[in-house]
């Protein structure tokens, strides 16, 4: 991630303190490049998530519903005993009392430690209260908003509001001001940081900027509109090559456009289906499933190229010049560059999170696919759907917006006002900002007030996560629980004969809990000191060198009874309970490592990222089984593309003679067997020599990165994009806790 003074500050208060963070900004300024930065190199337990099905697969999370059970309906933040024929009304008893988690859900959720929610804008204050009271309930922590997890919200409150019927708001007013998020009650005693992102990129002109802002900010002048309405032209009419789209406001005009100029090519549309795998909803289709194309049909890429050459980006428009006959590659021209760009079908996951039992962490599960070309029709396009595009030239109707939020978002996408055209003047504007917002954003600190804050926001966070690894309570409270179940008579259970095994494993870890206690207060002495960071990393040090033993030891006799009862039958669930037990103990561990590891990065003023806490010996250690990262794919039921050109490289041939073989660019072939050698199956040696293998290898090692972008411009035009995905390739197979390349 390209950084900068403020996204380096927001990263910080991320991933150095517990506060709750609301992360805004223009349209433009990388919200969703700080998100994919943060996913990718935080060490904390993360989890994203999003207020709709489409925007939590394009942010790769969740719906919000999904993740905390939630019912659909209006949530008001009090038990009341309502009469009512309006059946979708929520209260917290309602709630939790018809919340139906299982035990996998509930320990995830009690590990989560920051929820990223995307989007926030569409976030009713209602449903955050309602996510809320599921937060402290599951993770028994009734004191702290959202349970003691940090949020993360992320999105620009002039943008797309939340949506609420008339019926629901005549309930919700009653608690809520308003219903954007920032209004939810549980942000009330704790409101979240806010930090606005304040660069664009996707706009350079002044002048254009200045016009965004003033529109963003209901301060558009006689002046701004004069100069948009100088680009009205209701006579334009395109060149078919010029690539102009159509945005508009309503899904039924951009449709009627699309089908009337696909209508005009010649030829017979080629039908071509995406291929759904698994679990995923038709609600969530980020594109149409059946999708109508032609040679010479204008259309849109809606994803950024994920190889690392930079061949396309989402909003970027082009031409269909081939379409092959079994629908396995189309090739794209665009007119800026005159590149064709061969594109092969993209897969969308739906994922859902679960908690990795043995090491702690919490990893993405893909419950299904959907896989089909990243492009769509672009004659014409919704405000709606060119949200997070990027034009250069479009062909605009604004008359029929009905909130500034929406012509704000139409007119953002565009890169200049040179590439603007409007088939209908703008009026003066007689909609405002809502002053709930406004009041909001004036409650923003500045950047150097921020500064100081997260002085004290860290020295209370390395407090909480000190108690965290080594207050173990819940963990002799756990225990307890487990030497309990020994309940049964002897003769009618196998595992009621080791009940003074289960009393004696008990008693030894109490006095553990007593030293804990000791040495929490005496942190917590250490940390009301100034300067503290020294003195803390050497106690804690110090303490995990005591507790580290006493545990392993622990850890070694569960392992030894699970041994010696294994044989036995009629114990399969004593033994998941004995796995639990060890789990227990090796999370403490873990937690010992993780906090040494955040101090003595805060010591030396370096970031903490996922990379060092994977590459620790601790967790190294415990990385059995599927790589943590790693997601379990949906089985292909065909050969793919990929496949074939395996089998040819395997036949002897080279990556050249395999892409005259198939027809496609070299490039593509590169990207194919990269795959096979991250999955182990080709020698890196094969593809690349070992010298460059070696350069390429130091420079990730040097600048501690995966980034594809931050490698080329370290190594310059050396190296080809080939060799440095390959390379990159082989570093994730060799590295498989470090990979983030999936």
């Amino acid at each position: 991630m390209e950084s900068t003074g403020i996204t380096q500050l927001a990263a910080q208060y991320v991933n150095n303190t517990n506060r709750s963070i609301f992360l805004t900004g223009k349209a433009g300024t990388g919200k969703t490049t700080f998100l994919k930065h943060i996913v990718e190199t935080t060490y904390k337990n993360t989890v994203v998530a999003a207020p709709t099905g489409i925007a939590a697969i394009n942010a790769r999370g969740v719906t919000l519903h999904s993740l905390f059970q939630l019912p659909f309906g209006t949530f008001i933040p009090e038990n009341v005993d309502f009469q009512d024929s309006y059946s979708q009304l929520n209260t917290p008893q309602s709630v939790l009392s018809n919340l139906q988690m299982h035990r996998t859900k509930r320990n995830m959720l009690q590990e989560m430690e920051l929820l990223i929610i995307d989007e926030v804008s569409m976030l009713r204050a209602d449903l955050l209260d309602c996510i809320d009271v599921v937060l402290r309930h599951v993770r028994r922590n009734r004191n702290e908003p959202f349970g003691g997890v940090q949020m993360l919200f992320i999105g620009d409150l002039l943008q797309l509001p939340p949506v609420v019927k008339e019926s629901e708001w005549q309930w919700i007013s009653k608690y809520y001001k308003s219903a954007f998020f920032f209004e939810a009650l549980a942000l009330k005693d704790q409101p979240p940081i806010n930090i606005e992102l304040d660069k664009v990129y996707r706009q350079s002109n002044a002048d254009f900027i200045g016009i965004l802002n003033h529109l963003r900010n209901n301060e558009l002048t006689n002046n701004d509109i004069a100069v948009l309405n100088s680009h009205y032209n209701t006579q334009f009419d395109p060149k078919p090559d010029e690539g102009y789209i159509h945005i508009t406001t309503h899904n039924r005009i951009a449709d009627k456009v699309n089908k009337q100029e696909l209508d005009k090519l010649p030829g017979i549309a080629q039908n071509i289906e995406a291929v759904v795998k698994g679990d995923f909803d038709e609600r969530i289709y980020p594109i149409e499933k059946n999708m109508s194309l032609k040679v010479d049909a204008q259309v849109m890429f809606i994803k950024n190229d994920a190889s690392g050459e930079k061949r396309f980006f989402n909003g970027k428009i082009g031409k269909i010049k081939t379409i092959d006959k079994n629908n396995k590659l189309i090739t794209v021209e665009c007119n800026d560059d005159n590149q064709k760009i061969e594109l092969e079908p993209h897969i969308w996951e739906n994922t859902r999170y679960k908690l990795n039992e043995t090491t702690n962490q919490i990893e993405e599960i893909v419950k299904g696919t959907f896989e089909h070309f990243p492009i769509r029709l672009a004659w014409a396009i919704t405000v709606h759907k060119s949200q997070g595009l990027t034009f250069q030239k479009a062909i605009m109707d604004l008359s029929q917006c009905f909130a500034p939020g929406q012509m704000y978002v139409a007119l953002s996408r565009l890169t200049s006002l040179e590439g603007l055209v409007l088939s209908k003047p703008i009026a003066s504007l007689d909609f405002n900002t809502d002053n709930a917002i406004l009041d909001f954003i004036s409650r923003k600190k500045d950047v150097e007030t921020l500064h100081e804050t997260i002085v004290n926001d860290a020295r209370e966070f390395h407090g909480l996560y000190i108690n965290r690894a080594f207050n173990f309570e819940q963990l002799i409270r756990n225990l307890g629980y487990h030497l309990a179940s020994y309940s049964k008579v002897v003769n009618r259970s196998s595992k009621q004969k080791h009940l003074e095994w289960a009393r004696s494993l008990v008693e030894k870890s109490r006095p553990l809990k007593e030293v804990g206690d000791k040495f929490c207060a005496q942190a917590k002495r250490i940390i009301s000191g100034t300067p503290y960071l020294e003195g803390l990393y050497e106690r804690v040090t110090k303490a995990k060198g005591y507790f580290e033993p006493e545990f392993k030891s622990l850890i070694a006799e569960v392992e030894k009874h699970i041994n010696y009862v294994k044989e036995s039958k009629g114990i399969k669930a004593y033994l998941k309970e004995l796995s639990e037990v060890r789990n227990e103990f090796h999370h403490r561990v873990l937690e010992m490592s993780k906090v040494q590891l955040l101090l003595e990065a805060a010591q030396k003023k370096e970031d903490f990222t996922k990379a060092k806490l994977y590459a620790s010996e601790a967790y190294k250690e415990k990385f059995t089984g599927l790589p943590l990262g790693r997601k379990k794919k949906i089985k292909e039921d065909k050969p793919s593309t990929k496949e074939a050109s395996l089998k040819l490289f395997h036949e002897g041939l080279s990556i050249n003679d395999i892409a005259e073989r198939r027809n496609l660019v070299h490039t593509t072939i590169e990207g194919h067997l990269s795959h096979y050698v991250k999955e182990g199956v080709i020698p890196v040696d094969r593809l690349i020599s070992n010298e460059k293998l070696k350069d390429i290898l130091a420079i990730i090692e040097a600048i501690d990165s995966i980034s594809f972008s931050a490698i080329k411009e370290k190594l310059g035009n050396k190296y080809s994009y080939g060799e440095i995905k390959i390379t990159l390739a082989h570093h994730a197979f060799s590295n498989p806790v470090n990979d983030t390349t999936e």
